[in-house]
C-alpha cells in the first residue's frame, strides 16, 4: 500500500475540528499576520451567531475523566488556540470574494456547479454516496459541500480572468494529452489486509467457507483505516497511483464478488473482493474546451492564497482583538 494513512487521519481530523469550531460560540479571536486591527464597522469578519441551548453556557460540562470535567469554554479555547486563524480567514475569504464576485459581475451557471460536484463525487459511485461519506469522515452537510464549490469556483474564476487562453492553445494540449480525456475504468475494492502470509491464507479459507467479509476485515485487516469500514477501498482508477499495481492488476482479471489473493503488499498481504466496476466517459465538446481553458489558466496565474491576501486588502478585512 503506497498511501499515506496517517496523513490522511490527520487531514480528516483537522477538518472535523475546524467545521466544528465554525458552529461554536468564538469568544475571542487572535490576530491574523498581515492585517490590521480597526473598527468594527469597517471589518469584514462576520457576525456569528449564537446558538441557543446548554451548549451556549461558557461553564457548561461537556465531558469528564476521571472525576476531572471539560467546559465548553476550555474547549472552545483550545479549538480557538489550534484553528481560530484557519478558520476566521475562510470565512473573512468567502465574505471578500462574495463582494469581488458582485463587484465584476461574476456568476456561477447551475452546469458548473453540477459539472464541479460531480468531480468532486467522482469515485464515490454516486453524489448520494458522496455526500454521506463527507457527513461520516468530516461532518460536512450538503449545504456545507455545496458552499465550498461555489466559493472555490468563484475563485477560481476570479484567479483566471486576467489569463485568456486561446482555442488553438486549448486544441494543441487536447492534442499533446489525449490520455487526460478518454474513458476510464474504476474498480469498487474491499480488501483485508494481514501481516503474513499465512494469516492472508486463513483469511481467504474462511470467506470460502462463507464467511463476512465485512466482518474479516473488521476483525482481521492491520489496515486501520478500511477495516472500521468493512475494509471498503470505494471506487478506485484503474491506474491510481496510490495503490499498490499488485492489487490493481489483481482486480482488472476478477468478475463482480470474486475475491483474490493472497497479495504481497509492501506491509504484508492482502485479499481482496471485487464489489463493483464502474467505466467513466470522458469530456468531450464545449465541458472539455472549458475544463482545458480552466486548467491552463490557473497554471499561468497566480497563487490563489496570494490573490486572497490581495482580496482582504481591497476590502478592508480587520480583526477584531
Amino acid at each position: 500500500m503506497k498511501r499515506n494513512e496517517v496523513l490522511k487521519a490527520v487531514v480528516i481530523l483537522q477538518a472535523v475540528c475546524m467545521i466544528a469550531l465554525t458552529g461554536m460560540v468564538m469568544v475571542k479571536v487572535w490576530p491574523l499576520p498581515g492585517l490590521k486591527s480597526g473598527d468594527q464597522e469597517n471589518s469584514g469578519t462576520p457576525d456569528i451567531p449564537v446558538q441557543e441551548g446548554s451548549g451556549t453556557n461558557s461553564q457548561a460540562v461537556v465531558a469528564s475523566v476521571g472525576g476531572k470535567t471539560i467546559t465548553m469554554n476550555e474547549l472552545t479555547d483550545e479549538l480557538l488556540e489550534q484553528y481560530g486563524d484557519a478558520v476566521l480567514r475562510v470565512m473573512m475569504v468567502r465574505i471578500a470574494i462574495d463582494k469581488e464576485a458582485e463587484a465584476s459581475g461574476l456568476t456561477l451557471t447551475p452546469d458548473e456547479i453540477e459539472l464541479e460536484l460531480a468531480r468532486s463525487a467522482e469515485g464515490y459511485g454516486s453524489e448520494e454516496e458522496y455526500f454521506k461519506v463527507m457527513k461520516e469522515q468530516l461532518g460536512m452537510s450538503e449545504t456545507q459541500i455545496m458552499d465550498e464549490i461555489k466559493y472555490r469556483l468563484l475563485m477560481e474564476k476570479i484567479t483566471v480572468r486576467d489569463y485568456p487562453v486561446t482555442d488553438d492553445e486549448i486544441e494543441r494540449y487536447i492534442d499533446e494529452h489525449p490520455e487526460q480525456f478518454g474513458s476510464r475504468e474504476q474498480y469498487h475494492l474491499k480488501w483485508i489486509v494481514t501481516s503474513t502470509r499465512e494469516q492472508a491464507e486463513s483469511v481467504l479459507s474462511m470467506l470460502e467457507d462463507g464467511g463476512d467479509f465485512a466482518e474479516l476485515a473488521s476483525n482481521y485487516s492491520i489496515d486501520a483505516y478500511s477495516a472500521e469500514n468493512g475494509g471498503d477501498l470505494g471506487l478506485i482508477e484503474a491506474d491510481d497511483p496510490f495503490y499498490d499495481e499488485a492489487v490493481l492488476n489483481a482486480a482488472a482479471g476478477l468478475a463482480v464478488a470474486e475475491i483474490a489473493g493472497p497479495i504481497e503488499l509492501e506491509e504484508g498481504y492482502a485479499v481482496i473482493e471485487l464489489a463493483g466496476k464502474k467505466s467513466t466517459s470522458g469530456l468531450t465538446g464545449d465541458q472539455l474546451y472549458q475544463a482545458v481553458r480552466r486548467q491552463l489558466a490557473l497554471e499561468r496565474a497566480r497563487p490563489i492564497r496570494e490573490l486572497e491576501d490581495e482580496l482582504l486588502t481591497r476590502y478592508g478585512a480587520a480583526i477584531m482583538k
